[in-house]
């Protein structure tokens, strides 16, 4: 099992049919390419539980995305948009 990335921001666009992937993603463990834009493949993700799901990965313009499968995974582990704490005085 290759790790692509551990931590991910989940920001207002995360939020929709796609993530993108944080720009620290080691795209060369990708079991295909997805380096010029319109290339995409499937991939088995495991989460820190070990549920597995596949979700597919897409070149959308410069910018690795997770596409099919994404929204009911996000739904499925109820992810939402990372907030910040409030700052300590």
């Amino acid at each position: 099992m290759a790790t692509i990335f551990q931590n991910k921001r989940i920001e207002r666009n995360d939020t929709g049919n796609r993530m993108r992937f944080p720009s620290e993603a080691n795209l060369t463990n990708l079991p295909f390419s997805c380096n010029s834009p319109g290339q995409f493949g499937s991939l088995t993700v495991t989460d820190e539980g070990g549920a597995q799901k596949m979700l597919t990965i897409e070149n959308q313009r410069g910018q690795v995305c997770f596409t099919r499968g994404w929204n009911a995974f996000r739904e499925e582990k109820g992810i939402t948009v990372s907030r910040d704490l409030p700052l300590q005085r």
